[in-house]
C-alpha cells in the first residue's frame, strides 16, 4: 500500500502516488559474445519466447528511489546480456491495466506490486505464471539460489497450489513508530504495559495516538492489529470467511475490542482524529504533538519532510498474547500469457544480486527480502523485530477478500474507531453485513 507524499521519496503503499509522470524507458541493449551465463528458468506456460527481450511494466513511477534503483539494474542488465527491455513506469494502477490486457493476450511480461495487489488481480483468476522455477535458479556470481537469499519466512504466502506466485525484493513492515529521542527505552511487551504508556502521556498533556481516520485501512491497523496479538495469525481472516457473520462473537473478540473500544472513550487517539484529512494528523506526530503511531515502514520516509529537529524514528511490534508483525512482500510476479518469460525470468534471479537488491535499502530505504543485506537506520527496530518474531499479514488478509473489507469490516471499523458504536453494535452490524456478503458472493 503507498501513499503519496509531500517530499521526494515515495513509499510502500500502493493506493495513491507521487505526482509524478509515467514515461516509457528503454535502454539501449549491448548485444555481445560475452554474454552472462544465467540459468535458465522456464516455468512451461510461455510461446514465441525466443530470450532476448521482454517488457516489463512497473509499479512505479519514473523519479522514485525505487524506480532508479530498478532501472540502473535494467542497464546494466542489457548490457551483461545482449537481452532487450522495455520499461514503462506505469504507477501504482499497473495491474489494473493489466487486467483488461490479459483477455486480448498482450500482457507485459513482468510486472512489479505488492502481494495483495498481485493475489487479488493474477491469482484469484489463475493468470499467473509459476515462478518455483526462479527460486531454484542462481542468482548470477552468487553461488546460491534464489531461494537461499529470500528469506523463508517471507515466502509462506506466496504460492497457491503450490505454486509460487511472487518473488519478493522489498519487505513492508507494520508497527508502532514513536521518537526515540523523547520516549527512550519505550518497547511495550504486552497491550497492559502499552496501555500504561498511554495513560502517562494523557496525563502529562500529550495525545498519546496519532491517527487519519479518514483512511478506513488505517482504522483497520488498530482493530485487526489489537485481534491479531489476541487471536494469533489468520484467525481474523478465518472469522471473516464464516459465512453468517456470528463467528466473532466470543469472549476472545470481544475482549480485544474492548481494548480499542477503550482507546476511544479514554480519548487516547489525538483531537480531531475522527475528522482529519491525510495527512494532517500523521505529520501533527512527526511534529511531536502525539507519541505513538501505528503505520507502516513507509512512515519515516513519508513523514520525514515534516519531522521536527532531531526525530528520531524508532519501530516496536503492537504488542499482545501473540506478538507477530505484520508483514507485505512487494516484488515481481508473471501473467501467465506473457510471451517473454524466460528473459523475465532471467531479470528476476539478476535483480536479486547484492549489488542491485541492496540498493533497496540504501537509496529507496525499505528493507529487503535477504537479511544478509543493510538495513535502513530509521528501520533498525523493524530489522531486529523481523529476526525474533513471527510474521503475519497487514488486516490479516481481509483486504484480499474481493471487496469483503470495504462491504463489510471497514464501514462497521470506523463506527467502532470513531466512537460511534459500542462493541455489540460492531457485533450485530458486522455480522450483518458479513453475512449479507457471502449470500452475494457465495
Amino acid at each position: 500500500m503507498l501513499t503519496s507524499r509531500s517530499g521526494v521519496q515515495c513509499t510502500t503503499q500502493p493506493l495513491r502516488e507521487c505526482p509524478v509522470t509515467a514515461a516509457p524507458l528503454r535502454a539501449a541493449a549491448a548485444l555481445t559474445a560475452a554474454a552472462l551465463a544465467l540459468t535458465a528458468c522456464s516455468g512451461g506456460n510461455a510461446a514465441s519466447d525466443d530470450g532476448k527481450s521482454f517488457t516489463y511494466w512497473s509499479m512505479w513511477k519514473e523519479n522514485e528511489p525505487q524506480a532508479q534503483v530498478l532501472a540502473q539494474a535494467v542497464a546494466d542488465f542489457e548490457k551483461e546480456t545482449g537481452i532487450d527491455v522495455t520499461v514503462q513506469w506505469q504507477g501504482r494502477d499497473v495491474l489494473k491495466k493489466v487486467v483488461p490486457a490479459l483477455r486480448g493476450g498482450d500482457v507485459p511480461d513482468l510486472v512489479d506490486q505488492e502481494e495483495a495487489g498481485v493475489r487479488a488481480n493474477l491469482v484469484a483468476s489463475d493468470q499467473f505464471r509459476d515462478l518455483s522455477a526462479v527460486y531454484a535458479a542462481e542468482v548470477p556470481g552468487s553461488g546460491k539460489k534464489v531461494s537461499d537469499v529470500v528469506a523463508d519466512k517471507y515466502t509462506g504466502t506466496l504460492k497457491k497450489d503450490g505454486k509460487f506466485f511472487l518473488v519478493p525484493y522489498e519487505i513492508i513492515g507494520n508497527g508502532l513508530w514513536f521518537d526515540g529521542s523523547k520516549l527512550p527505552g519505550t518497547a511495550p511487551k504486552s497491550w497492559d504495559e502499552l496501555a500504561a504508556l498511554f495513560a502517562k502521556a494523557k496525563g502529562e498533556g500529550r495525545a498519546p495516538i496519532a491517527l487519519d481516520a479518514d483512511i478506513p485501512y488505517y482504522n483497520a491497523y488498530w482493530t485487526v492489529g489489537v485481534l491479531q496479538g489476541a487471536l494469533g495469525a489468520g484467525k481474523v481472516d478465518e472469522l471473516a470467511k464464516d459465512k453468517t457473520g456470528k463467528a466473532w462473537d466470543t469472549p476472545e473478540v470481544r475482549a480485544a475490542l474492548g481494548k480499542v473500544k477503550a482507546l476511544v472513550d479514554d480519548k487516547h487517539f489525538i483531537d480531531g482524529y475522527d475528522g482529519s484529512k491525510w495527512p494532517a494528523v500523521q505529520e501533527k506526530w512527526a511534529q511531536r504533538q502525539a507519541d505513538f503511531l501505528l503505520m507502516g515502514s513507509w512512515a519515516p520516509s513519508e513523514t520525514g519532510p515534516k519531522a521536527a529537529q532531531g526525530f528520531q524514528f524508532t519501530f516496536t511490534p503492537l504488542p499482545g498474547a501473540k506478538t507477530t508483525v505484520p508483514v507485505s512482500n512487494l516484488g515481481f510476479a508473471i501473467p501467465k500469457p506473457a510471451k517473454k518469460a524466460a528473459a523475465a525470468e532471467k531479470f528476476i534471479a539478476y535483480f536479486l544480486k547484492d549489488a542491485h537488491l541492496s540498493k533497496i535499502a540504501t537509496t529507496a530505504k525499505n528493507l529487503t527480502p535477504n537479511p544478509a543485506l543493510p538495513v535502513p537506520d530509521d528501520l533498525k527496530g523493524l530489522g531486529a523485530a523481523l529476526e525474533t518474531l513471527p510474521v503475519s499479514r497487514p488486516i490479516d488478509g481481509i483486504d484480499e477478500i474481493p471487496g469483503y473489507a470495504e462491504e463489510a469490516f471497514y464501514p462497521v471499523n470506523d463506527q467502532l474507531i470513531k466512537g460511534k458504536t459500542d462493541v455489540d453494535g460492531f457485533l450485530s452490524q458486522l455480522a450483518e453485513k458479513q453475512a449479507n456478503y457471502w449470500k452475494k458472493n457465495g
